[in-house]
């Protein structure tokens, strides 16, 4: 059996170096934050983008005073013409961009048989045009340097229907794993990997919002018996942003603590 490129062992930490690479991450609260943090202090420079602009402010300004490299842009997905002015910036800032980590998106309720038009318009205008708007500009940047790295944030919801009043989240979702399939397939010969990281339900902001039976309901639902925090996706989205992950592309990651493969009950034997 012939064997290509083998790595010795003492070499394995390098598969998942992020030093000195540029990291796009959209969306500063939540999730965004957390990446930001962990890249900037693994030695990635970071360019954080957010809608509301202050957010991103105030973390690059924590990140700075840590001795890390972050800066901070203002960003609306839903702007073809937003989504190309900020990656122009960013590439004019820092050379070139590596990685994209993808996480900014809405979470609106959306009953299903009387849907608010104008909430599911912004929701899919948001989460899947948005999505593809930043991963069509920075995938630009990315093929002229021949490198990089795409991760779309997706959900559980792309897979399944788990809220009567979320059709429009998981409708946007779903066709969001779509899209990265097919940039991946469309950028596979250039260098770029495209993938995406489906979360259980996350204990962020956004989430806090939700009545607190929602989240105890929810809870109840996962084998390993609690929601999952921003820490939990570490792991999964350093792999995908680094050399470890070189020949893999096309796929959404279910981060779920064993939701998608129980419906485990539990019942008296009479």
């Amino acid at each position: 059996m012939e064997l290509h490129n083998v790595i010795p062992s003492d070499r394995i930490p390098e598969l998942f170096s992020v030093k000195d690479r540029v990291c796009f991450i959209t969306g500063a609260g939540g999730l965004g934050e957390s990446f930001a943090a962990a890249f900037a202090h693994n030695g990635a420079r970071v360019a954080l983008a957010n809608r509301t602009r202050e957010k991103a402010d105030r973390v690059c300004a924590e990140l700075t005073k840590e001795g890390c490299v972050c800066r901070s842009y203002a960003l609306d997905v839903r702007s073809a013409e937003d989504c190309q002015r900020v990656t122009q910036q960013i590439e004019k800032d820092f050379g070139r961009i590596d990685i994209l980590i993808h996480t900014a998106a809405v979470a609106r309720t959306c009953d299903t048989l009387d849907p608010d038009e104008e909430e599911l318009k912004d929701t899919l205008q948001t989460n899947l045009l948005g999505s593809i708007h930043i991963d069509k500009t920075v995938s630009e940047v990315m093929v002229r340097n021949g490198f990089g790295r795409i991760i779309n944030i997706n959900s559980i919801d792309a897979f399944s229907v788990n809220c009567v009043d979320g059709m429009s989240y998981a409708c946007s979702k779903a066709a969001l794993m779509q899209a990265t399939k097919n940039f991946a397939v469309s950028l596979a010969d250039k260098g770029v990997t495209v993938n995406g990281i489906a979360p259980v339900w996350i204990w962020t902001p956004m989430m806090a919002k939700r009545p607190g039976d929602y989240m105890k309901q929810a809870a109840a639902s996962i084998p390993m018996g609690r929601v999952s925090y921003a820490e939990d996706y570490l792991g999964m989205v350093f792999f995908l942003a680094s050399a470890a992950s070189s020949y893999v592309t096309g796929q959404t990651f279910l981060v779920d603590g064993g939701w998608s493969v129980s419906r485990v009950f539990e019942y008296q034997d009479s």
